[in-house]
């Protein structure tokens, strides 16, 4: 999948998110790591696991009362997706899971919670 196609299906999640979480998301980044760059630990021996996404910020949940905070920042990891995903179909289908995953978190959602939610 190119790169135009995967910023759409992003985008395209992103308008599917239902009104209400959508109108508290704010000052929320989104980027794309096509190489991996932004993180030396894309790879984790210790549990096999493929980072695929990452927030980088201060929960939802935790900002009442807080002014002058920087935006936060979801990074999705294309080459980490593309390395799990066998054709276009299923990359889609892990992008979804791993956008609706990050955003649980910037919503103060934690891993267990994640997980038993099916992200």
């Amino acid at each position: 999948m190119d790169s135009n196609e995967f910023e759409e299906l992003i985008l395209k999640y992103l308008k599917e998110l239902p009104q209400k979480f959508k109108e508290q998301m704010k000052n929320l980044d989104i980027i794309v790591d096509y190489e991996n760059t932004s993180s030396s630990a894309f790879y984790s021996k210790e549990n096999n696991t493929i980072l695929l996404g990452l927030f980088q910020g201060l929960p939802f949940t935790k900002k009442a009362g807080k002014s002058a905070i920087l935006p936060d920042k979801i990074i999705i990891y294309k080459k980490s997706l593309d390395a799990i995903s066998s054709n276009d179909e299923e990359l889609a289908k892990n992008l979804k899971r791993v956008i609706l995953h990050e955003i649980g978190h910037y919503f103060g959602l934690d891993e267990k919670k994640l997980k038993d939610l099916g992200y």
